[in-house]
């Protein structure tokens, strides 16, 4: 044979092969299961406070570590910077008022349905290991889950109490340390079906206040100087002794059920003031302290590792998850989008503060409401009893500079947009997620989108 022909006999041989391998793959696909899902929840981690975000003391090594190999979105947001309502959107994919959850101690109702059914009606083997009593099954957030531990002890707790927002604790136990959950977790797993794919939900609270961590964790912190650096110090230390939990629960989900076959979620729900705005905890205001969260995705050799700039939501969430292991999210009528594709530079996010009691908190007003949005780099914020604030985050991330007054156009276009949000949030109906063609024209002139 010439060298010429067996050159094309030799290129036949590799495209047959090619179209074999293909109608290979395309078989394993169609016949094997879909990939194991676990999404840890951080209680108030602030997003730069991690070293996973950038900050200088190794707070989260193992964070690290699952963020090497997958998506960090370093632009996420939570909706509500309170954990109850917080959670429910990142279950439901919709925003406050369409959900329903709006200070902690309201029950997420029988509707919008939730992705954990959406995945248990798919198959999925569901279980939820949760900490603190925000989350307790009472208030809804069971829904979908075949097992849901929220059991509290008084002898565990690091919080115990008789009543909390108008409910009584039933064993007074308000919350349980992250060990104990890596444990209980950790037992259902060693026991969990290998025939089925599997959800696990696994929720942390230490970074919490009181900022207590486990002694162990405690060196440095009472040299840290004042009270308020104490504080942060003792923050810190129960970041990372969240984070030591995490890299337990991490490694053996690695172990047991195959990194390339799980798909990986850790978000935090929201902030912590820290003092940055005069607020020591969260819930009271929508600056970027509070309300800026984790957000990572990871599934080696699925999932390529990068870091995103581009603001997205505990909304996407469900969307993203449910369209990864080949789900519709349809039926929960998503706020949020599948993340897998570049989310609209023109896609506006809206937050608002939970609902208060009439009064002040530790002499902060929380009188009336208050709703931002935020569209490419600039958030504006509307306190019915403190006024407007627009900010420009490109230049000014910590929003120290008010530019509401020099802004005026920027400001009064994004005051519209939120303003048509809320109309509709009041409505308690559909709250449309992009500008309408209009809203798009003026966003462009004024140098939002390209």
């Amino acid at each position: 044979m010439s060298g010429r022909g067996t050159v094309r006999l030799a290129l036949a041989i590799a495209v047959l092969a090619a179209v074999a391998l293909a109608v290979t793959l395309r078989a394993r696909r169609s016949t094997t299961t879909r990939p194991n899902v676990v999404l840890v929840t951080i209680d108030t981690e602030r997003a730069d406070h991690t070293s996973t975000y950038g900050y200088p003391h190794p707070t989260t090594p193992h964070l690290d570590a699952l963020a090497a190999d997958g998506i960090v979105f370093t632009a996420a947001y939570t909706a509500i910077p309170t954990t109850g309502p917080s959670h429910a959107g990142l279950f439901t994919a919709q925003y406050p008022a369409e959900h329903g959850v709006l200070r902690n101690g309201d029950v997420l109702g029988a509707t919008p349905p939730t992705f954990t059914e959406v995945l248990a009606r798919a198959g999925y083997v569901t279980a939820a290991f949760v900490s603190a009593y925000p989350l307790a099954r009472k208030f809804g957030y069971a829904r979908g889950f075949a097992t849901y531990d929220d059991e509290f002890t008084a002898a565990d707790a690091s919080i115990v109490l008789s009543e909390w927002e108008g409910q009584r604790v039933e064993s007074a136990g308000f919350d349980r340390r992250a060990d104990a959950t890596t444990d209980r977790a950790l037992r259902w797993l060693g026991g969990a079906p290998r025939d089925r794919p599997l959800f696990l939900w696994v929720h942390y609270y230490d970074p919490h206040e009181p900022y207590d961590p486990p002694p162990a964790y405690r060196d440095g912190i009472d040299a840290a100087g004042s009270p308020l650096a104490r504080d942060i110090a003792a923050y810190d230390a129960e970041i990372r002794f969240a984070d030591d939990q995490l890299g337990r629960l991490i490694d053996a989900i690695d172990r047991r059920l195959g990194a390339a076959d799980t798909l990986v979620v850790i978000a935090s729900d929201h902030g912590e003031g820290l003092m940055q705005h005069g607020w020591m905890g969260h819930g009271a205001n929508l600056y970027e302290e509070l309300v800026r969260t984790v957000l990572v995705f990871r599934r080696p050799g699925h999932l390529r590792a990068r870091r995103s700039a581009a603001p997205v939501g505990l909304i996407d969430v469900a969307p993203t998850v449910l369209a990864h292991v080949g789900l519709d999210s349809g039926a929960l009528h998503p706020r949020g989008v599948d993340l897998a594709g570049a989310p609209p530079a023109d896609r506006p996010l809206f937050f608002r503060r939970r609902v208060y009691q009439p009064g002040s908190r530790d002499d902060v007003p929380v009188r009336g409401a208050m709703h931002g949005v935020r569209i490419g780099s600039w958030k504006y914020v509307d306190a019915s009893s403190t006024g407007a604030e627009l900010f420009d985050l490109a230049s000014d991330p910590g929003e120290t500079r008010n530019l509401r007054d020099r802004e005026t156009a920027r400001a009064d276009e994004l005051a519209a947009v939120l303003g048509r949000w809320r109309a509709a949030e009041a409505q308690g109906g559909a709250v449309e997620a992009p500008p309408s063609p209009d809203d798009a024209r003026r966003l462009r002139a004024l140098g939002y989108v390209e």
